[in-house]
């Protein structure tokens, strides 16, 4: 533990830090700047920059063959990306799979997606201040990992009585018996972390709080509230500098990303002001009839239809099939109507393909759907305003999110193009070989035709790639509350061969022998 002087000392240099922070954070231009990238790969038009080949071996979980942290996995990484190139190449632009009306408007969505983040990077974290007393409150209390009981419950009138009988005599726990019926109260452990909602990290860590402190009524949804007690806690201090800067940092960010939350919602409210929209009663509670039991048998299967993209589930044609075929003889139907902009029930659908539904409740009763289902609608046609400014800010330019939906729309042509090798050569067996032996006996070959033939197009940057670090680590990230949670394509499986005897070293004309 640090005596009470060495605790001063420590809060003193990070006072200093404060203002070297918010330089960092608020220092920037007025207009967005494309961000520098550095190309790992070119092959004619397409390339990979290194944040891409880092990003596509960390953030999707690699195979067994290339999932350590050595020279030889990462030699394997390369030749699977640049093999993922090559078949999309081969696959051509203009294939039918690649320019169907329903792949353009995912790609469409994807870049959508990307470009509302951008402006919620411009109009929100850039404009975004931070309350630094708020956050030094915070960092001395923010060590302390909290043992708590709690209350759960649907309304804050409860809660009010419950704090008149304690106030009375009873006991936390009497009070918890009495309303519940319940011997053991529910308790679980809670540290200073963006995972935990504001209102409980407010509650908790503002000010030092005693044991057996009764904390609350705290809202954690509209009809939702805590109230909380404190068994205990365990403070972990921040000893060396490097930790107390590390958890500076932190709760400074926790507290940009809240206020940038707040900005950009003012900025969206702008944006929508004076529009309405008007769902047309009958057709809505017949789409809400049929897709609320379709929603929740998947939903207990873990496969939420209007939360995923077609091509990401292994069984997306059946249904889809269920969805369209249910409510095909409504398309020609107003749903709803936006200022004077009528969507029809085919509008609807095609959207779910731009934009599939985000519920702003995971869980929820049967009886709710229809309602919920009401704000998934209604969040649909606001992220369509806000594509809209972006688009008209040229935002769909910015290199990076060019990538993206480049990265994308190249995995979707190379699975297309593997799909036809493997079916013209193994049509009947293929779902059933393990993937070790059937890239070693296939696609290995296959791709090794495809480096020779396109040896003197591919140009690699040796030394960035020399200075890549991959770690062992097997990660699948995800966003929360985006239409397209997944942040990259599933890691092509086409080659585990770690050569690189092929192209040439960027901006030289010699092959490149590794």
């Amino acid at each position: 533990m640090l005596s009470r002087n060495e605790v001063e000392r420590v809060k003193m240099r990070l006072y200093f830090i404060i203002f070297a922070l918010a330089l960092c954070c608020f220092c920037g231009k007025e207009k967005a700047v494309e961000p520098e990238e550095k190309i790992l790969v070119k092959i004619d038009d397409k390339s990979i920059s290194v944040n891409e080949f880092i990003r596509r071996a960390e953030y999707s979980i690699r195979p067994s063959y290339c999932g350590g942290s050595h020279n030889l996995d990462k030699k394997i990484v390369l030749n699977s990306l640049i093999a993922e190139k090559l078949l999309s190449i081969q696959a051509g632009d203009s294939n039918a799979f690649i320019t169907s009306d329903r792949i353009e408007r995912y790609l469409r969505g994807r870049k959508e997606q990307s470009m509302r983040q951008w402006l919620y990077q411009e109009e929100g974290l850039r404009k975004a201040t931070i309350d630094t007393a708020r956050a030094l409150k915070v960092l001395d209390v923010a060590g302390r990992r909290y043992n708590i009981s709690y209350f759960n419950l649907p309304d804050s009138t409860f809660i009010a009585g419950m704090r008149r009988e304690m106030r009375q005599g009873r006991s936390y726990e009497e009070v918890y018996y009495n309303f519940t019926g319940l011997d053991s109260l529910p308790q679980r452990q809670v540290e200073w972390s963006v995972n935990e909602h504001d209102h409980i990290l407010d509650s908790l860590f503002m000010a030092p709080l005693q044991k057996n402190q009764i904390v609350g009524p705290v809202r954690t949804a509209e009809d939702e509230y805590l109230l909380l007690k404190i068994n205990g806690w365990v403070d972990r201090p921040a000893i060396t500098e490097a930790q107390s800067r590390e958890r500076w940092r932190d709760i400074i960010n926790e507290y940009k990303q809240r206020s940038a939350a707040k900005v950009y919602e003012n900025f969206v409210k702008k944006v929508m002001k004076g529009k309405k929209i008007e769902f047309n009663p009958d057709i809505f509670f017949k789409i809400t009839e049929f897709m609320g039991p379709l929603y929740f048998s998947f939903q207990d299967e873990k496969i939420e239809i209007m939360k995923k993209s077609y091509w990401e589930q292994e069984n997306h044609q059946e249904e889809l099939q269920q969805l369209q075929e249910g409510i095909e003889d409504l398309y020609p139907e107003p749903l709803f109507k936006v200022d004077d902009e009528v969507w029809t029930v085919e509008d609807f659908v095609n959207e779910l393909d731009v934009h599939p539904l985000v519920f702003r409740r995971q869980r929820m009763k049967k009886n709710e759907f229809g309602q919920q289902l009401q704000f998934a609608i209604i969040d649909m046609v606001r992220d369509r305003y806000l594509a809209d400014v972006a688009y008209k800010r040229g935002y769909d330019g910015i290199n990076v999110i060019e990538r993206n939906i480049d990265m994308f729309r190249d995995n979707l042509n190379y699975q297309y193009q593997r799909s036809r090798y493997l079916n013209s050569i193994v049509p009947d067996s293929i779902g059933q070989m393990p993937v070790i032996p059937l890239i070693e006996d296939y696609p290995n070959p296959y791709v090794d035709s495809l480096q020779s033939k396109y040896a003197d197009r591919i140009r690699v940057n040796v030394e960035e790639f020399n200075d890549i670090q991959l770690t062992r680590i097997d990660m699948s990230v995800t966003q929360k509350n985006v239409p397209f949670p997944k942040l990259v394509p599933s890691f092509p499986l086409i080659t585990s061969d770690s050569r690189l005897d092929y192209g040439r070293k960027m901006d030289e004309s010699k092959k490149s022998k590794e």
